[in-house]
C-alpha cells in the first residue's frame, strides 16, 4: 500500500509523548522518502499511459486496414506477455507512417528531431532475392532508420518497470514472440518491394536487432522506484 512507509512515524516536533529531536528528524526524512517513491511511481506510470495512448492511436488504422492482415496476428501474443506498447510501435515504424511519426514527434530529443519519414520505395518489377551486400541504398537506408527508430523509442524517457519488464521477456520463451513480429514486419516490407526474404533469414536479423536492444536497454540509467 502507498501509506506503509507512515506507519512507523514517530510523534511530531518533540512529541507530546516525549519524542526526541532526532526522533522528529529521522520521522521527516522517512516521510520525504515515502513521498518521493510515491511521486516517481507515479512518473513512471504516467510513461507507460503514455505509450498505451501511442499506442492504441497506430492500432486504430493498422486493425481496420485490410494491409496489415498478414502481421496482425502477431500482435496479439505480445499482448499475451506484458510487452510493453512503444516495443510494437517501434516494430511498426518500418511500415506504418503513423508509427514513425509518433517516433519522430515524441520519442526524440529536440536536437534529434527530424522530418517525417519517406514511405514511396519503387517497388521491383519482378520479384527477386534479397540480398543484404546488393540491396538498393535506399531500402538499406530505410530498413536502418527503422532499427534507429526502436532504439530512439526504447531509449527516450523510458519507463522503468517497462524496461524491467521487457528486459526479462529477453530472457525468457517469450522473446520469440518478439522476433516473429519483426521478423513479419520485415518480410511484408521487403515484399511490398517484390524482395524475397525468407523467414529464417528474417529471423537472424531480428534476433540481431534484439540482442542490441538488450544492449542498449542495460546500458539506460533508470531512476530507481
Amino acid at each position: 500500500m502507498w501509506l506503509d512507509g507512515f506507519d512507523n512515524l514517530d510523534g511530531d516536533e518533540g512529541g507530546a509523548e516525549g519524542g526526541t529531536e532526532q526522533q522528529s528528524e529521522a520521522a521527516r526524512a522517512k516521510a520525504a522518502k515515502s513521498l518521493a517513491g510515491i511521486k516517481r511511481i507515479q512518473k513512471d506510470e504516467g510513461k507507460a499511459k503514455r505509450d498505451n495512448d501511442h499506442l492504441h492511436e497506430c492500432l486504430r488504422e493498422i486493425i481496420t486496414s485490410r494491409k496489415y492482415d498478414a502481421i496482425i496476428p502477431h500482435i496479439f501474443p505480445l499482448f499475451d506477455s506484458g510487452t510493453p506498447s512503444h516495443i510494437v510501435i517501434g516494430a511498426f515504424s518500418l511500415v506504418h507512417q503513423k508509427a514513425s511519426d509518433i517516433i519522430r514527434d515524441h520519442y526524440m530529443k529536440e536536437w534529434e528531431v527530424q522530418t517525417h519519414r519517406e514511405f514511396r520505395f519503387p517497388a521491383y518489377s519482378t520479384t527477386i532475392e534479397f540480398d543484404d551486400e546488393t540491396i538498393d541504398p535506399t531500402i538499406r537506408k530505410r530498413i536502418n532508420e527503422w532499427i534507429e527508430d526502436i532504439f530512439a523509442i526504447i531509449s527516450y524517457d523510458p519507463s522503468v518497470v517497462m524496461t524491467e519488464r521487457f528486459l526479462y521477456i529477453l530472457t525468457t520463451k517469450e522473446k520469440k514472440n518478439t522476433s516473429i513480429l519483426l521478423a513479419k514486419i520485415l518480410i511484408f516490407f521487403l515484399g511490398s518491394l517484390n524482395l524475397h526474404i525468407s523467414e529464417e533469414k528474417a529471423m537472424l536479423y531480428t534476433e540481431f536487432i534484439l540482442k542490441e536492444v538488450e544492449r542498449k536497454l542495460k546500458e539506460l540509467k533508470l531512476e530507481k522506484i
